[in-house]
């Protein structure tokens, strides 16, 4: 599964949820970048390309050893979920994407501002960082879910169970 779209939009909360039910790995971007940081690999040395091809490898060998994959990642360009959809069709497994939205602005501005993930070595993003992601966020073309935060969080993982048991992006559409 691939959890996309600007952060605080709760794709973060969905993963590990799904991750829990289904008992699948979790391979977090924040998280793997967040170490090469503290490793004094940084954003000089593409630390964020280093955090998806250290994802992507991890996400190989777990596929190779029959464990669900679950990816937890803005992923705002095609040729990295080119990538994830292209290892996926090599491993022959099925690929579940689901693209996390907050419709209400205002209540996505203030979710940005007063969260606090705590990931060590990882700063807080504000408003502005969170535009420009937005303003640079490539639209899916191939089929997916789109889930809102505006909605109960609840709401959202029974959607999501849903979508997973049916195969199909109908449910929870907002």
């Amino acid at each position: 599964m691939i959890f996309s779209g600007v952060p605080g939009t709760g794709k973060s909360s969905l993963a590990e949820h799904v991750a829990r039910q289904l008992g699948a790995v979790l391979l977090s971007k924040d998280i793997i970048e967040a170490a090469l940081w503290r490793s004094e690999i940084g954003s000089a040395q593409k630390s964020g390309w280093a955090a998806y091809e250290v994802m992507t490898v991890l996400a190989t060998e777990q596929l190779r050893l029959g464990r669900s994959v679950v990816l937890d990642s803005v992923a705002k360009t095609k040729s990295i979920r080119a990538t994830w959809l292209a290892l996926a069709a090599e491993q022959g497994v099925t690929v579940r994407v689901v693209h996390c939205v907050l419709s209400d602005q205002a209540a996505h501005r203030l979710r940005v501002e007063e969260r606090r993930r705590g990931i060590p070595g990882w700063p807080e993003l504000s408003w502005d960082d969170v535009q420009r992601v937005s303003a640079d966020f490539e639209t899916w073309s191939e089929e997916h879910l789109v889930l809102d935060a505006a909605r109960p969080l609840m709401e959202n993982a029974k959607s999501l169970t849903v979508y997973l048991a049916s195969g199909t992006a109908s449910a929870g559409r907002p």
